[in-house]
């Protein structure tokens, strides 16, 4: 007996030095895929970069001097109406993409000017903006100034292509050249960043484009007669023009920040709140913020709209708020097994949560529906209502795989953290009994939450006693999880 628990536990020893290994080749592995993605995107810079400096050169080969005070003034206030609108982008928190409303002055003056002209307006203003302002990396530098470049003269080419005519003299509307040119503006210009962004923060691209351009589609379209009447109105009045266009733009655009920085300061303030409600219990400290983090990404994964992830995010912030009522304070802090009657009361909690969250009217709704059933399991046999597959809210079946996902990979009171391949290993054992499988397929497939997961590995003496615990002795345990 003796000699067979020495070579069980030598057995044990050497499959957690095994399992420690392989995080150690795969994290390896992980390099090489980021310094490869490392490399395929300064290629992509190279390209563009080359692609605009060969387009600055072929349009201006043999370009003529307009000395007329009428063209430099309109090639100084489009360049300073694009500069404005530029150093006052706008973040959209998707690493560090920004968007503005500098398509306006870019795309009069591709109406205004000949393309060489246009593109030189986008390029000085990205290199400007870039450089002095928000003090950017050579590389975005470059990047972001031959993107505009490539993209003003694509769409000039457009406008011309259809029938318009660039010229500060005259402007003779032709609505099929102009809503053209914007489209093939918005084309270039979100096809080059989205790219870009899916190489550099390691998404993919569609789920790259559509955080960053899927909710603006619509508003790109409708907007495009607008660079249209700034060239209007300068061909008309000049100066004066410009400036009874540009002034209330900038107002709307400045109401626009301001809602922004209200919801960033109301996100701020829940976040706190659950910061205060977690302080409680060591274990659960930072959880709901974590279980945010996750969920936004498999949201984003998933392709749904950018307004609905935030949904999704904000849902999973505020999952576990009710348990901010005394009688769950003794349960998350019980160490041992919860009885039946301690679990029944656990299992309370979705309700009370989405109670809290229906006392701020703004997240009734998805939100709301998102936070009560994230306990509800995909065959049918969760809480509180019993809801199964399509009929639980989507929000919910994103928290419940995330919810999960921290639980499983920090300590609790009733075990240690999971190594990353036990913690896929139960996923897929539960999916489609717990989880949604496709959501359990983009977990397993995504490089973010692989990279993520996969810094908490533990050493091999750690892996030695988790191969020895139970990785989660029933679905009825997991209750006390979060």
């Amino acid at each position: 007996m003796s000699s067979w628990r020495t070579l069980r536990q030598d057995g044990s020893a050497k499959l957690g030095a095994a399992l420690f290994h392989l995080a150690v080749v795969e994290a390896r592995i992980m390099d090489i895929y980021v310094s490869h993605r490392t490399r395929v995107l300064k290629f992509y810079v190279v390209a563009i970069a080359a692609g605009a400096t060969a387009g600055l050169f072929l349009t201006g080969w043999g370009e003529t001097w307009d000395w007329s005070s009428r063209f430099f003034n309109g090639l100084i206030a489009v360049l300073a109406v694009a500069l404005a609108a530029e150093t006052g982008s706008v973040s959209v928190q998707l690493g560090t993409a920004t968007v503005s409303v500098a398509f306006i002055p870019f795309l009069a003056a591709a109406f205004l000017f000949e393309p060489f002209w246009a593109m030189l307006v986008g390029g000085v203003t990205f290199c400007v903006a870039d450089l002095f302002v928000r003090r950017k990396p050579w590389i975005k530098v470059v990047f972001n100034s031959s993107k505009e470049v490539l993209a003003i003269g694509f769409a000039a080419f457009v406008y011309r292509a259809f029938g318009g005519t660039p010229s500060v003299y005259q402007f003779r509307f032709v609505p099929v050249a102009v809503v053209a040119a914007g489209v093939a503006y918005s084309a270039v210009s979100s096809v080059a960043v989205s790219y870009a962004v899916s190489l550099s923060e390691g998404v993919g691209f569609s789920s790259a484009w559509g955080r960053i351009f899927g909710g603006s589609v619509l508003y790109d379209l409708f907007a495009t007669p607008i660079p249209a009447l700034l060239t209007y109105l300068y061909v008309k009045w000049e100066l004066g023009g410009v400036v009874s266009l540009a002034a209330p733009l900038f107002i709307v655009r400045h109401i626009y920040v301001q809602n922004l920085r209200l919801q960033q300061a109301t996100r701020e303030l829940l976040e706190l709140m659950v910061k205060q409600i977690e302080a409680r219990d060591p274990y659960t400290s930072g959880h709901s913020q974590r279980v945010s983090r996750y969920a936004r990404i498999l949201a984003r994964a998933a392709g749904v709209s950018a307004r609905h992830v935030e949904q999704i995010a904000t849902a999973a912030l505020l999952h576990d708020v009710g348990k901010v009522f005394e009688e769950y304070t003794p349960l998350l802090r019980k160490e041992g097994r919860l009885t039946p009657e301690e679990r029944a009361l656990l299992q309370s909690h979705p309700v009370k949560s989405a109670e809290l969250v229906t006392t701020i009217s703004s997240l009734r709704g998805a939100v709301e529906r998102g936070v009560r059933h994230h306990h509800e399991n995909y065959d049918g046999t969760g809480y509180p209502d019993g809801l199964a597959g399509e009929a639980i809210p989507f929000a919910a079946r994103i928290i419940m795989i995330a919810d999960t996902l921290d639980a499983m990979t920090t300590d609790r009171p009733y075990r240690k953290a999971l190594p990353f391949e036990r913690v896929i290993e139960e996923l897929r054992k539960y999916s489609g009994k717990q989880f949604d499988p496709r959501l359990v397929e983009i977990v397993v497939g995504s490089p973010t939450i692989r990279r993520i997961l996969g810094s908490l590995h533990h050493p091999p003496e750690v892996h030695s006693q988790l191969l020895n615990r139970p990785a989660m002795t029933s679905r009825a345990e997991r209750v006390g999880m979060s």
